[in-house]
């Protein structure tokens, strides 16, 4: 009997895989300077007296309303038109200073931190400003009169106070009526011959009585006057300041070495 052959098949041999070349670690990209930190930085530029630089700093940042916060816009805007009324650029100074009054129509620019010849052109820009604002509101608001004032309650109507109205139109029925009423009655009680007795209990009380209610009646009348003619102009400042903001709000100015920059 022949011997039998196995033939053992032979697995070829896994070659193990080379592994790839690890690709170069791509460098980080820088991360892009905040807009605050460009604000600081332009400050920087600005207390140094690079005015050129802080403003080509500044111009991004207010053209882009690129500051979150109100504060940090009205600094860049102030410093802003600074920078390039100093630079020499006057048209892009009033441009900026608008666009300021716009947002902070109270702003104002302080002569101790700031060139005089900056605060004239400034409150020259403030004037011109507030004269287009005053003839669009008197262009688009309703026609309000201070007269009406001299005849409350219509005042207080003119004025939206609607509670006045009301408190006002109360008062006057009221002492209207006692006035009138004890009046009539006083002049009743008149002797014969039309004089008055001094010693009638009851025709003094009605004479003290008329008067009260007529010094109230007046009280009510001055108290209507002034009250409307007071909230006429506090209501017409309002509106010349074009409610852009209500409130001005102040909040913390950047700098290099973390002081506010006053201006």
């Amino acid at each position: 009997m022949g011997a039998s052959t196995s033939t053992a098949t032979s697995k070829p041999a896994v070659t193990p895989r080379a592994k790839k070349p690890s690709r170069p670690e791509q460098a980080s990209k820088p991360k892009e300077v905040g807009a605050r930190e460009l604000l600081r930085q332009a400050l920087g530029l600005y207390v140094r007296g690079r005015y050129e630089e802080a403003a080509a700093r500044l111009g991004p940042l207010v053209q882009q309303k690129r500051l979150a916060d109100r504060a940090d816009q009205i600094e860049a805007l102030r410093t802003y038109g600074i920078a390039l009324f100093l630079s020499g650029a006057r048209p892009g100074s009033e441009r900026a200073f608008r666009e300021l009054l716009r947002l902070a129509p109270k702003e104002r620019l302080d002569p101790d931190f700031v060139k005089s010849e900056v605060v004239r052109f400034f409150e020259s820009v403030r004037r011109r400003f507030r004269r287009e604002l005053d003839k669009v509101v008197r262009q688009s608001a309703p026609k309000r009169s201070a007269v009406v004032n001299l005849l409350p309650p219509w005042g207080q109507a003119q004025n939206g106070h609607e509670g006045k109205v009301w408190v006002l139109a109360i008062g006057f029925g009221v002492t209207a009526a006692v006035s009138i009423g004890t009046a009539a009655a006083w002049y009743g009680a008149r002797n014969d011959d039309g004089t008055f007795n001094t010693s009638d209990a009851r025709a003094n009380g009605l004479k003290v009585t008329n008067l009260v209610a007529a010094g109230l009646f007046a009280g009510f009348y001055l108290y209507g006057v002034i009250d409307g003619l007071v909230y006429y102009f506090k209501n017409r400042r309002a509106r010349l300041d074009g409610e852009h903001v209500s409130r001005q709000v102040k909040g913390l100015a950047l700098a290099p070495n973390g002081f506010r920059v006053r201006f």
